[in-house]
């Protein structure tokens, strides 16, 4: 038995920790300098954040929390969609999301009911 785990266990243990080892070398740039990642990634974590700021900002905003707006962030800037009850929502609506950090332009796609 004990012959039998170390003829099957020993190559396994090895083959995970080579595994190990060599994982974080898979994450590096061509030139291996030791640059940070693209500015995209960063860019695609800051829209996820910005969104999620955006997102609460708007649900603790009292008139604009029923409305239930769309939000959409592309490199900082926001987009909001959906329907409004009146012109001073849609505005309340963009001042929130400008009031976020890092958000450097908004784009209003917010039509007013009938």
């Amino acid at each position: 038995m004990v012959a039998l785990l170390k003829r099957f266990v020993r190559p396994g243990v090895v083959a995970v920790c080579t595994l190990l080892v060599s994982l974080p070398g898979c994450n590096k740039t061509k030139d291996m300098t030791g640059n940070p990642p693209p500015v995209a990634v960063d860019t695609a974590v800051d829209d996820a954040v910005i969104t999620a700021k955006v997102n609460a900002a708007l649900l603790t905003s009292g008139d604009l929390k029923s409305l239930g707006l769309q939000v959409q962030v592309q490199n900082h800037e926001v987009t909001l969609s959906g329907l409004a009850d009146s012109k001073a929502q849609v505005e309340t609506g963009i001042v929130v999301a400008k009031g976020v950090d890092r958000v450097t332009n908004v784009v209003n796609h917010i039509n007013i009911k009938k």
